[in-house]
């Protein structure tokens, strides 16, 4: 289906788009009557012929928005200016706001499971703290929601967690972390410390004293996470011994 999309001049007096007017009166052409002739956009123009790099730029911009407005006050139409197209776009790929907001929440779910997935305890613990550093955008849009509020989607997330909440449990199972530890709190405290540096980098900041936005303390960070890790892990061992 190609994208096509009416601006506000591509619609005639009683608001039906010149195309559909075309195929359901006379396919004689309209005598000239001094009103503008319809044109596309230049840039929704371009953005027709390559739909996946339009979905890429959409996304894109709606992430920079979600992080600095949270869901409430993201505005579509700043997102499609950011992205260089019309907000018709945006309804066409994403069906509005929500659709957009859920799009972009399936996707950054899936990458941060990708990133744990085959990796001990500690290794998934470095992966998510980098993981979090590349994509603050998404890290603040989460830590923006308001209290006790259910964000977009969440049902159709739930499933997800759950299963990483599963594997965390199956990592107890191996001996990864201590056994007398609970499984939920575990995977609670794992993603609240992996985003932590970019969720209150002033706390951060005075805590450690050093640039949390910086590379080189991400890493250092996610050193020190993984270290901790696997002192639950050689807890567990000591336990067993």
């Amino acid at each position: 289906m190609e994208d096509r999309v009416f601006g506000p001049a591509d619609e005639s007096a009683d608001g039906v788009a010149p195309e559909t007017a075309q195929k359901t009166g006379s396919a004689k052409p309209a005598a000239s009557s001094g009103k503008r002739q319809c044109r596309r956009r230049p840039r929704d123009q371009d953005r027709q012929r390559d739909p996946a790099g339009t979905r890429r730029a959409i996304l894109a911009a709606a992430d920079a928005e979600f992080g600095a407005q949270g869901f409430d006050g993201a505005r579509v139409v700043r997102i499609a200016e950011a992205a260089g197209v019309s907000h018709q776009l945006i309804t066409y790929h994403f069906g509005g706001k929500r659709g957009l907001y859920e799009a972009l929440g399936e996707r950054r779910l899936e990458e941060s499971i990708q990133v744990t997935r085959s990796r001990s305890f500690a290794e998934a613990a470095r992966g998510s703290v980098h993981w979090a550093g590349e994509n603050p955008a998404w890290v603040h849009a989460l830590t923006r929601q308001g209290p006790g509020k259910r964000p977009p989607a969440e049902d159709a997330r739930f499933a997800k967690l759950f299963k990483s909440v599963e594997a965390m449990r199956e990592r107890q199972t191996r001996g990864e972390f201590r056994s007398d530890l609970d499984v939920g709190a575990v995977a609670l405290v794992f993603f609240a410390a992996s985003i932590a540096p970019v969720a209150f980098p002033w706390l951060t900041r005075v805590l450690t004293q050093q640039d949390p936005a910086s590379p080189e303390f991400i890493d250092h960070y996610a050193k020190q996470l993984s270290r901790i890790i696997s002192a639950l892990a050689e807890a567990t061992v000591a336990e067993r011994s």
